[in-house]
C-alpha cells in the first residue's frame, strides 16, 4: 500500500506585519543614507550616492505598487545596505538589516500544511505536529479548510482561490476521511 500525502498552501499571515514593517525600515534607511550622504559630500560621496541609489529602487517599488514583491529585491537591497552599513563603522545597523533580512527570507516563504499517513504538519514556529489519534475530523468545504481535533481545538483556513482550483479536494476529504 502506497503513502499518500498532500501538501495544501494556506494564507501567510506573517507576510501583511513583515511588509509594513519592510516599509517602514526602507523608509528608514532610505533616509538615512540620505543624511550619511548630506555628512560625506566630500570624499567618500561616491559610497552615499551609490547607497542612496540603491536604496531607493525598492523604496519606490513599495510605493508604487504598495506589495511586495516576489524577486527578493528588498532584502537583496537589505544586505547590500547591511555591507555598506559596516563598511562606514554603523555595526548595529548593519546586524540589524542581516537579522532583519534572515527573518525576512523566513517570513516571505510559502504557508504549507502537510498531510500524511503520520499526521498533520502544521507551520507554525515552532512546527506543530498532530497525529491522527488527536484529529476528530479534517474536512475541506467552499474553500474552508477546517481541522477539528479532540481536544476542542478547531483551526479554520481559507484557502486562495488559485490554490483551490488546482487541488483535487474531493480525493483529499475522502482520503482524510479514513484516517480517523
Amino acid at each position: 500500500m502506497s503513502s499518500q500525502t498532500f501538501a495544501i498552501e494556506i494564507p501567510n499571515e506573517r507576510l501583511k506585519t513583515y511588509n509594513l514593517v519592510t516599509f517602514i525600515i526602507l523608509s528608514l534607511n532610505f533616509f538615512g543614507f540620505g543624511f550619511v550622504f548630506l555628512k560625506t559630500l566630500s570624499t567618500e560621496s561616491y559610497l552615499a550616492i551609490f547607497l542612496l541609489i540603491l536604496n531607493a529602487v525598492p523604496w519606490s517599488f513599495y510605493l508604487l505598487n504598495k506589495k511586495h514583491i516576489k524577486f527578493p529585491i528588498v532584502e537583496i537591497a537589505f544586505i547590500a545596505s547591511a555591507c555598506m552599513w559596516l563598511y562606514i563603522g554603523s555595526v548595529w545597523m548593519g546586524i540589524f538589516l542581516l537579522a532583519f533580512t534572515a527573518i525576512g527570507f523566513v517570513a516571505n516563504k510559502k504557508s504549507l500544511i502537510h498531510f500524511s499517513d503520520e499526521g498533520i504538519v502544521y507551520p507554525s514556529f515552532p512546527l506543530k505536529k498532530y497525529a491522527w489519534s488527536e484529529v476528530s475530523q479534517v474536512v475541506w468545504k467552499d474553500d474552508v479548510l477546517t481541522i477539528d481535533l479532540k481536544n476542542n481545538k478547531l483551526l479554520q483556513l481559507t484557502i486562495e482561490d488559485g490554490f483551490a482550483k488546482r487541488f483535487d479536494y474531493n480525493a483529499f476529504n475522502e482520503w482524510c476521511s479514513k484516517k480517523k
